[in-house]
């Protein structure tokens, strides 16, 4: 963003300043049934929901953001190749978060058509922060 200033002296002479800023969102970080602790296990083949909320500096909710999901599978602690994320169902588009608002809050349904073994996932808010939490999928 930026946030022009023009103001005029005593004298009449103008003056112009801008400055460039950020609007960080506060990530809420990942809601259940994720845990932070990045020992969430869940099914393969499966559906599962990632869902956040985002807020601004004072804690209003923010509808707005766009967020995308990517996810990599981790081998002896090292990510691979990052992929978008795969949906289940026609209520995501792409790799795309939708905002629920009945729950006022984000939701992505992630395919677990994955391999059995961790992943990394990682949301990339469109404010230039991402957000990871580790998942293990089993057969």
């Amino acid at each position: 963003h930026i946030l022009r200033v023009e103001a005029k002296d005593n004298a009449g002479n103008p003056r112009v300043a801008e400055f460039r800023f950020n609007a960080i969102y506060q990530f809420s970080g990942f809601l259940s049934p994720i845990r932070m602790d990045g020992i969430s296990l869940y099914r393969q083949g499966r559906t599962l929901p990632v869902k956040f909320q985002l807020a601004d500096g004072v804690g209003n909710s923010i509808s707005t953001a766009t967020a995308h999901l990517f996810v990599t599978k981790v081998s002896d602690g090292i990510a691979g190749t990052e992929e978008a994320a795969l949906s289940t169902g026609n209520s995501d588009t792409g790799n795309v978060f939708r905002y629920d608002v009945t729950d006022d809050q984000y939701v992505f349904n992630l395919s677990l058509d994955l391999n059995v073994g961790t992943w990394q996932l990682r949301v990339e808010l469109d404010d230039g922060k991402e957000y990871v939490v580790e998942i293990s999928i089993r057969q």
